[in-house]
């Protein structure tokens, strides 16, 4: 087969990006819904105006994050330092400001900042050819110990009003936030769907060799991609220390599990190849809306880390059978196909 050939074959199977799971999408909209629902019965609070705009103001930050990880996923990666490189760049921001620098430059080091993180991720997967789970959890160790540094346990507060309106303005009735994270969504499901990037992203989640023998640049394509991971941090970060009006080092911690989970929760493969920005949202709105519903109804916090822990648990068993992945039930599908 050609290179021409190869690549046409590439782009026919990877262009088909969500495609493939609206059936799935629909499901978990109607289990959105239902949940709605569900959690409005035992208590009627959680259906007010004022509630509803909180979860999607609370859903924010970790929509943005897991779109970015929705590409990395899907390219077959990994990224378990989001939270960590959130703190430290959130950390350094927050310095230059009290520094008495401008707030523009502020924020255009602080994406700076986050895209070179980002971007040494994908430089240590591409030329060290560290596995992304062990080259980001190192990663996660670093950036989190670098913030812990810089700060020296210091709790930074008190920004600029134009940054503390991106977090606690209104446009109307819609808080900034969600209005920020609908059109980050938006250009994201452009590059997803309709630009090549997005289409040789998934080409090289779903067959790197194959990808690389249609004349894709599988490390430009991997280092793009985790520098993507990295705006999403730089903005996901910038929302939450201004709607919080302040940040820590210990900003983000154990953020990387709430966004896989909502990616995976949404349907996308954990193996590549294959995902979806709708199901991403749909994922990360639900995982909220629990956390809220379980405050409201005086759950401890410990024990809504084990119903996040369980929920993560529950999608990558459901992706697993999905894909046929789980031999005990494919061969009881086989058995039930063959009766009939």
């Amino acid at each position: 087969m050609s290179a021409t050939e190869t690549m046409d074959t590439v782009d026919k199977s990877a262009g088909k990006s969500d495609a493939r799971f609206r059936f799935d999408n629909l499901g978990l909209t109607l289990v959105l819904l239902a949940l709605i629902i569900l959690f409005t019965l035992i208590n009627p609070r959680f259906a007010s105006f004022s509630n509803l705009i909180n979860v999607l103001t609370q859903a924010s930050t970790y929509i943005i994050v897991a779109i970015g990880m929705t590409f990395v996923i899907t390219k077959g990666g990994i990224d378990l330092s989001v939270g960590a490189a959130m703190a430290l760049t959130t950390c350094i921001t927050f310095d230059l400001l009290d520094g008495g620098l401008h707030y523009i430059p502020a924020l255009a080091v602080l994406f700076t900042v986050s895209i070179i993180l980002g971007a040494i991720n994908g430089l240590i997967v591409t030329f060290l050819a560290v596995p992304a789970l062990i080259a980001t959890l190192g990663t996660m160790v670093t950036f989190r110990g670098i913030a812990l540094l810089h700060s020296a346990g210091e709790l930074y507060y008190g920004l600029p009003p134009e940054l503390v309106w991106l977090g606690q303005g209104k446009i109307g009735v819609i808080p900034v936030p969600v209005i920020v994270t609908v059109l980050f969504v938006l250009v994201a499901h452009w590059l997803f769907n309709l630009s090549t990037f997005g289409v040789h992203v998934r080409a090289v989640g779903g067959n790197t060799e194959a990808a690389r023998l249609a004349g894709i640049r599988v490390n430009r394509i991997t280092i793009a991609t985790y520098g993507f991971m990295g705006i999403a941090v730089g903005l996901g970060g910038l929302l939450w220390m201004a709607r919080i009006d302040g940040t820590q080092a210990t900003l983000g911690t154990a953020m990387e599990i709430h966004v896989i989970a909502a990616t995976i929760i949404g349907g996308t493969s954990l193996f590549g190849g294959r995902g979806t920005l709708y199901g991403t949202v749909l994922g990360g709105l639900l995982l909220t809306m629990l956390n809220n519903a379980l405050v409201i109804a005086g759950v401890e916090f410990f024990w809504q880390l084990v119903a996040i822990g369980i929920i993560v648990i529950t999608a990558v068993t459901i992706n697993n059978i999905r894909e046929n992945r789980i031999t005990w039930i494919s061969d009881l599908r086989s058995r039930s196909g063959s009766r009939n």
